[in-house]
């Protein structure tokens, strides 16, 4: 038995000698490229960049991960008891690592091949985070021993080096919380369009639900299924003492209240803001852009960007029903019909067509005019679609007013419709002149008048001469339909709009002013094969005038007789060297129309001309952006970032 003993002993210590040098093999290998322990005061996450206006609205947002890292203090304490009580009940008191949880997570996921199973401590989340940070999303959170060992030493080591308050606040900002929420304060931000620390509890509740399984407990895809996981929560919270039970059945039975996610870049300024990205990645990368939460601020003026948009589509709409009307959306009938009206219910619930919404209705009656829109009715009166004549480009528009909603639709049409007020269509009848009746306008709660997408695109460049920053733009119509920018990117005649191009010309090179007289008369040019006859607009002729009420009057005659005086003292080119010294650089052809505005310009670099003519002359480029700061404020870029930037190598089409 002695000898049994001693080799009992023996084999026991070189088993122990051997696992010991096993570990140490284990912990050497797999802890090699670990990702460095962030200590607080460094800590730099992937966060957002916010591009914000004068008035301090987001106009933009990017990011690889939306994350916005707020300060522990700021953090509610029910918060931070919510995620403890459903995530780590013992996260204050073991060691990083929960060895029974990690022992039957092991078993059933890598021996009995059961449903992967977890059972991580918020502190091997928390490095389970910072893996992914350094190696990818894919090899963060691939299911293999060896990647769970790497999670479990960087565990250790966080515990080590940090404090429990400092690994939460690691974690609590590292969260993902679904539909693109990294952190609690992007997500109260996402689901409740607050900040961290006005949560309630039942709010807190719902968010630390979130981390087990974002996508099936999402409150917007499965609103009743997060409500039972708030359940769990709010239960475990009981169990812990961290809140009474009339406080749990009162946040249980809380209705789910969340808010649709603000497309922000869409719905604000995209072409606007689309061109402040292209230049910030040119000049700073596109890896800052995403990660590095810069603050980018904008020199719009997001009141006037808004009237501008507004300004076009109205301007857009105006044209486009002077064109006719193109035809209902669709027809519908039948079950078609209640399948369509169904879907529309959805939308358009009752009471959510505000004034001035563009909304898809059905026409339930074409005499009476009655529109359905989901569980809205309302009435498209005559006054609303007097425009919707058919297209006939050769019928002037106001002889062409219509007198009856059936000459233009039919029950069952599927209409684009806005919703108007009864003061807007008594104008409208006011202006429609004879055919008008203002006093037929019906005194309806509903009223909408006839609206059609526009087949015509248009730009708008408004920049402030003195200050140079560009007040608002337009790039089209539609972002999501055509991304084609038609401020830079489109070369279309301006018209009379290049006049000012020409005079100034002539004060400079002929010592013209603005009382010089021109003469408005009729003159017919002559070469070997053609002859021209300018008109001005009202087919009329001033005689002699001057330069300063030709160019207000916009007159053709005289515009085209000064040209002529600049040809004959310095050549045909002189119109096109004096356009590119102020700042075009498109070619101005070298005919006596161009004095007209027969050569296409760049919107963009007429507005300039306009600018610097409106500084008497002084060359200043004109800004997008005021300045870029670090998270930290400091600024870090030059205060005209986007000012001369060659948006004419952009892609066309």
């Amino acid at each position: 038995w002695r000898a049994l003993l001693r080799w009992t002993l023996f084999l026991g210590l070189g088993a122990l000698n051997a696992a010991v040098v096993a570990g140490v093999v284990v912990y050497v290998v797999f802890s090699r490229d670990l990702p460095d322990l962030p200590k607080p005061e460094d800590y730099r996450p992937p966060i957002i960049t916010e591009l914000v206006p004068a008035d301090g609205q987001i106009a933009g947002e990017f990011f690889t991960e939306r994350r916005k890292v707020v300060p522990y203090e700021r953090i509610p304490k029910r918060l931070v008891q919510a995620f403890v009580a459903s995530e780590d009940q013992s996260f204050f008191d073991h060691g990083g690592i929960d060895l029974k949880g990690t022992l039957r997570a092991a078993i059933n996921t890598f021996v009995l091949r059961k449903r992967v199973q977890g059972g991580s401590t918020i502190t091997q989340q928390t490095a389970k985070s910072l893996l992914i940070s350094k190696e990818g999303f894919a090899q963060g959170t691939k299911k293999s021993l060896s990647r769970k060992l790497r999670e479990l030493i960087l565990a250790r080591r966080l515990e080590r080096e940090l404090s429990k308050e400092q690994i939460l606040w690691l974690y609590l900002n590292g969260v993902y919380l679904g539909h693109h929420s990294y952190g609690v304060q992007a997500a109260a931000e996402n689901y409740f369009r607050k900040n961290v620390e006005d949560l309630t509890l039942e709010e807190a509740a719902l968010l630390a639900g979130l981390p087990q399984a974002p996508s099936r407990y999402s409150p917007f895809s499965h609103p009743e299924t997060a409500k039972e996981r708030r359940r769990y929560v709010l239960r475990r919270m009981a169990e812990e003492g961290m809140i009474t039970q009339d406080e749990r059945q009162r946040a249980a039975e809380a209705e789910v209240k969340v808010h649709g996610l603000d497309d922000i870049f869409r719905e604000t300024a995209p072409f606007y803001v689309e061109t402040v990205r292209r230049d910030v990645v040119a000049r700073y990368g596109n890896d800052r852009l995403l990660r590095d939460g810069l603050r980018v601020e904008l020199a719009m003026d997001l009141e006037g960007q808004r009237a501008a948009q507004a300004a076009m589509l109205k301007g857009l709409m105006e044209v486009d029903h002077r064109q006719g009307y193109l035809g209902p959306v669709g027809k519908v009938a039948g079950e078609e019909k209640k399948a369509l009206a169904a879907r529309l219910a959805k939308a358009w619930p009752e009471g959510a067509v505000g004034p001035g919404d563009y909304a898809v209705g059905i026409v339930v009656d074409d005499k009476a005019a009655e529109v359905s829109i989901g569980a809205n009715r309302g009435l498209l009166p005559i006054s609303g679609m007097r425009w919707a004549r058919k297209v006939n480009p050769e019928q002037r528009y106001p002889d062409a007013l219509i007198a009856r909603p059936a000459t233009a639709v039919k029950a069952g049409d599927v209409v684009l419709v806005r919703r108007v007020s009864r003061e807007e269509l008594v104008k409208r009848e006011t202006d429609a002149g004879p055919i008008g009746r203002p006093k037929e306008v019906p005194d309806a709660p509903l009223l909408f008048s006839l609206e059609q997408e526009p087949k015509l695109q248009g730009a708008l460049v408004s920049v402030d001469p003195w200050s140079s920053y560009v007040i608002a733009m337009v790039g089209g119509y539609d972002f999501d339909a055509s991304e084609f920018n038609r401020a830079f990117q489109s070369c279309r005649q301006p018209g009379s709009a290049f006049k000012p191009v020409l005079y100034s010309a002539a004060i400079e090179k002929l010592d013209f002013n603005p009382a010089t007289i021109l003469t408005d008369a009729p003159i017919v040019f002559r070469d070997d094969e053609n002859s021209w006859k300018p008109q001005n607009y009202g087919e009329e002729f001033k005689g002699d005038v001057t330069l300063r009420t030709a160019l207000i009057n916009s007159m053709n005659i005289p515009a085209v007789k000064t040209y002529e005086a600049l040809a004959a003292k310095y050549g045909m080119p002189v119109l096109a060297d004096w356009a590119k010294t102020l700042g075009l650089s498109t070619p101005v052809k070298l005919e006596l129309g161009s004095a007209l505005g027969s050569s296409c310009v760049n919107l963009w670099e007429l507005t300039n001309v306009y600018a610097l003519l409106a500084r008497y002359g002084e060359k200043r480029p004109s800004t997008f952006v005021k300045r870029v700061l670090d998270p930290h404020l400091n600024w870090i870029g030059e205060a005209q970032l986007a000012s001369t930037c060659n948006h004419r190598n952009l892609p066309h089409g």
